[in-house]
């Protein structure tokens, strides 16, 4: 698919060397926070791994022109779903709404003209997904949004 690019593919056996790897070189300390939670061990039961679903809208589909405008998550396991926990934010792009994403996400320009930049919610965020497996529908969104949103905030 044009648009999307291929990723380093991180092996079950390095992802804590990984992890720790980006909490050495974290510049931000809420991000080190974050690369230094500890992840379930690979031979958890997935019945046993903590998941969050995360799904985010955004005002296009490339990251480098568009910007994430809300952010909702869920806590889950196999067996539970504890909707108490739920989380969601309408966030501030730094560009303006193009009508046609409105017209997808249904998110208004009165809603983003009173809502906090990303900024402002990122270590609640990132609290909420430390530790746990996140799902999202396609990764191919979710992470390079995520990604440019934080880079460009925090480095």
């Amino acid at each position: 698919m044009k648009g999307i690019r291929p990723r380093q593919r991180i092996t079950q056996t390095d992802w804590a060397g990984y992890l720790a790897r980006r909490a050495d070189h974290a510049q931000d300390d809420m991000l080190a926070r974050f690369f230094q939670a500890r992840l379930p061990a690979p031979d958890t039961p997935i019945a046993d791994v903590p998941m969050v679903a995360l799904d985010m809208e955004t005002t296009g589909l490339d990251e480098r022109r568009h910007a994430i405008v809300s952010i909702g998550l869920v806590h889950f396991t196999l067996a539970r779903i504890p909707l108490a926990t739920r989380r969601y934010w309408v966030v501030k792009p730094p560009r303006p709404l193009e009508e046609s994403s409105v017209a997808y996400h249904h998110i208004t320009h009165s809603e983003v003209d009173h809502a906090p930049d990303l900024d402002l919610i990122l270590e609640t965020l990132l609290d909420e997904l430390a530790g746990r497996l996140v799902v999202v529908h396609f990764r191919n969104i979710e992470r390079p949004f995520l990604d440019a949103a934080v880079k460009a905030r925090r480095g």
